[in-house]
């Protein structure tokens, strides 16, 4: 009884699987073909029939028809089935499985490295058809998972265009504020000493400067300096005292005694 009921919800399960496949079935054989899409059918898929290969070929090409798989046979009367997965890859990712009363290891593996998915030997059976759903599934999967990289690519390069835009724009407005002071004559070192003011040199000062040129006077000369030639200044003419003139007394004699 439990193992009905296992049985029952897989198939319910896989039946919401398959319920929005569309399988594109191609057989040259009618009877084939016929039993292969009741199959495919009774699974809840949806189905498309191709007698020919180029007839699949087209119908793969058409954008009004959604195929989500191919189910094909390896030998065609009009192309070799190796051919037609050739150009189904080329027009198209759709995975493809192959079909075929061909049981040799050759066939198996030539159509395995072509890129088939699978290789289905003849007669089929509905075990066979219940969980082909898997390829269409993680193909769409695939695609989802690179449409998001894709998403996050775009986003991440419009991120970065903007960070740039920016940065030429800071840029250019760096430009504008050099270009205004150099057309109005405003040095670069005296706008860098006003926003990075340094404590004043006392020694090396205008101040201190003329307080040393008043200070010191070279002998014989009428220019004071302080021996290297910076802001001279002229001394005043001194009336100078001859050694041999007579020199005042440095104190008055007392005034003469008048007798009594």
């Amino acid at each position: 009884m439990n193992f009905n009921k296992a049985s029952s919800s897989s198939a319910n399960y896989t039946e919401s699987c398959c319920r929005d496949i569309c399988i594109l079935v191609v057989d040259f054989d009618p009877i084939c073909l016929r039993e292969a899409s009741g199959m495919l059918s009774a699974l809840t898929y949806e189905v498309l029939m191709a007698h020919r290969a180029m007839e699949a070929l087209e119908m793969i090409q058409d954008k009004d028809l959604r195929i989500d798989m191919v189910l094909m046979e390896l030998h065609m009367p009009d192309m070799y089935g190796l051919d037609l997965l050739d150009e189904i890859k080329r027009i198209s990712d759709l995975p493809v499985l192959v079909m075929s009363f061909d049981r040799s290891e050759n066939a198996i593996l030539s159509s395995l490295e072509k890129g088939a998915y699978f290789y289905f030997t003849k007669p089929l059976y509905m075990e066979d058809m219940s969980n082909i759903w898997q390829y269409v599934h993680t193909r769409r999967h695939q695609q989802q998972r690179q449409r998001l990289e894709a998403e996050k690519k775009e986003a991440a390069a419009l991120q970065e265009s903007s960070f740039n835009e920016e940065e030429e724009m800071h840029e250019d407005e760096g430009g504008f504020v050099s270009d205004w002071n150099n057309s109005y004559g405003v040095d670069q070192s005296m706008e860098d000493t006003a926003k990075d003011p340094v404590e004043e040199d006392t020694i090396t000062s205008p101040l201190r400067k003329k307080a040393r040129l008043d200070n010191v006077r070279s002998p014989g000369s009428d220019i004071a300096g302080d021996g290297l030639g910076l802001f001279p200044v002229p001394i005043e003419e001194e009336k100078l005292i001859s050694p041999s003139s007579p020199q005042p007394p440095a104190t008055l004699p007392p005034p003469p005694l008048t007798p009594p």
